[in-house]
């Protein structure tokens, strides 16, 4: 992968974005995609998009939105005591018994302010404290002497991230906070990229970084109210099962560096998912399967239901440790994804209707 996108990667998980806090990334993937796009917008929810005209555009625009959600979970400040500790409330889903011992960053205005999770010593706790702790049970430690030498620094209701930690653990492995969803967003500017100048494309499409998906996805419920595609590919990450512990008659088989991931499922589009494994065929892209008969816990929740109906189909990069400080990704699995729909696109025309009746 080209140095550049690699640090366009780096900067977009580096940076801090919870959920209802997305505007700094959603600057950075509209720096990197203008380059690329034929126009970029923003709405009023904060969604960012990147569009590439296709040929259907001066006739009867035939929409395609790209979707991966640009926030991360986070907590926020809920409580000063008088001894200047703090305490918090999570944004999303975090695994509270991570958490004592981190340092994070709480972000108060323009400054970053460090802060370590405390806990009692093990040697201190009692029997019936010494399973998982609950979220009241942990406090935030940013040095103050008290609550007023605390309030000089931070207040109620600033957001807290992971410290930012990106660093390849291979040369094709990236450790990261918040690749979860940032992968997402990354393919999604990396289409943009790999469909510059082709004219010869005939859908509109949108390449939108969503807001809020951890909260109830209402970036992508909006800002697909606004686009009307046709077609909508939800660009998320996805549950490994290549490390010890895991039930794979459970969790089927996802592995590391061996594609992306197309999911089955009720609420997926035969037809786009059919021209999707065609093209994976065709162009020699490994692609994962992974199935999910309800809900999918991503974009595609609220996609694929809005409007009249709009086909969906799920595209997700595998992910070790999701939902952790150091989530790991692999570069191949961004690059195919990037990739497959770069081709899935190629091969959308004004006959392809995805009506799976018809």
């Amino acid at each position: 992968m080209e140095t550049k996108n690699i640090e366009f990667f780096k900067q977009l998980t580096s940076t801090p974005s919870p959920s209802g806090n997305e505007e700094k990334a959603q600057r950075i993937f509209l720096n990197f995609t203008k380059t690329y796009a034929d126009e970029v917008k923003t709405d009023i929810n904060g969604n960012a998009a990147a569009v590439h005209y296709g040929t259907s555009h001066k006739t009867t625009p035939y929409n395609v939105m790209l979707s991966g959600h640009a926030d991360e979970i986070g907590l926020m400040v809920s409580h000063i005591d008088e001894n200047g500790y703090l305490y918090a409330r999570i944004i999303g889903g975090i695994d509270i018994t991570l958490l004592p011992g981190l340092r994070l960053d709480i972000h108060h205005d323009d400054m970053v302010v460090r802060a370590i999770v405390g806990r009692k010593p093990i040697h201190m706790l009692r029997d019936s404290e010494e399973s998982k702790p609950k979220i009241e049970d942990l406090w935030l430690d940013i040095g103050a002497k008290d609550k007023e030498d605390a309030l000089q620094k931070v207040a109620i209701g600033d957001v807290i991230t992971y410290v930012p930690n990106f660093e390849h653990l291979t040369d094709d492995l990236i450790v990261s906070k918040g690749t979860d969803n940032k992968a997402g967003v990354f393919v999604a500017a990396m289409v943009m990229s790999l469909l510059h100048k082709n004219r010869k494309i005939y859908p509109d499409v949108y390449a939108v970084s969503t807001v809020g998906e951890e909260v109830g996805a209402k970036g992508a419920k909006t800002s697909s109210f606004d686009i009307k595609p046709i077609i909508a590919l939800a660009l998320d990450v996805t549950f490994v099962s290549d490390h010890p512990g895991v039930d794979k008659r459970t969790f089927g088989e996802v592995g590391l560096g061996k594609g992306p991931v197309l999911t089955i499922g009720s609420m997926i589009n035969k037809k786009v998912l059919a021209l999707l494994k065609k093209t994976a065929e065709e162009e020699a892209i490994p692609i994962q399967f992974e199935i999910s008969p309800t809900r999918s816990g991503t974009d595609g929740d609220v996609i694929h239901n809005n409007l009249a109906g709009i086909a969906l189909a799920i595209i997700s990069i595998p992910n070790r440790y999701m939902h952790t400080p150091n989530e790991i990704v692999s570069l191949s699995d961004l690059e195919n994804a990037a990739k497959l729909i770069a081709g899935f696109l190629k091969r959308l025309g004004p006959g392809f209707n995805p009506d799976p009746i018809q």
